[in-house]
């Protein structure tokens, strides 16, 4: 099997972005229509990373729908709780790249809805 030099350096990108661990603030997130194209609802785990996390997500395009990230899921952890979400979406928000959402089924697990956020959660793009 022979692999291009641009295909073997994508997938060493891809897999160098996913490693990346982030400690940051997980947030409750209503899905609809995400970036990725799906229609989603609070009722299934998904989640939303950064714009830049998003954006800069190797393989990305201009047409949000088309970024290989749509195809990954992250890895969030805290105080023992561990959680698989599927990314479906991006948020905006200054000084946040390493913020994390979650749809409400999902928060849940780590905290009450009123909450609102949890500080201090690791996570990864898997």
């Amino acid at each position: 099997m022979r692999f291009s030099f641009a295909a073997a350096t994508a997938i060493l990108l891809a897999s160098c972005a996913s490693a990346q661990t982030h400690t940051g603030t997980l947030f409750n997130f209503v899905p609809g229509l995400g970036a990725c194209g799906f229609t989603n609802t609070s009722s299934q785990t998904v989640a939303s990373v950064s714009s830049k996390v998003f954006n800069t997500f190797p393989g990305a395009t201009a047409n949000p729908n088309d970024n290989p990230i749509c195809h990954h899921s992250v890895n969030i952890s805290h105080n023992g709780v561990s959680v698989a979400a599927h990314v479906v979406d991006f948020f905006t928000a200054p000084n946040a790249d390493d913020n994390v959402g979650l749809s409400p089924s999902a928060f849940q697990k780590f905290a009450p809805l009123d909450d609102g956020i949890v500080p201090n959660v690791t996570w990864s793009i898997v």
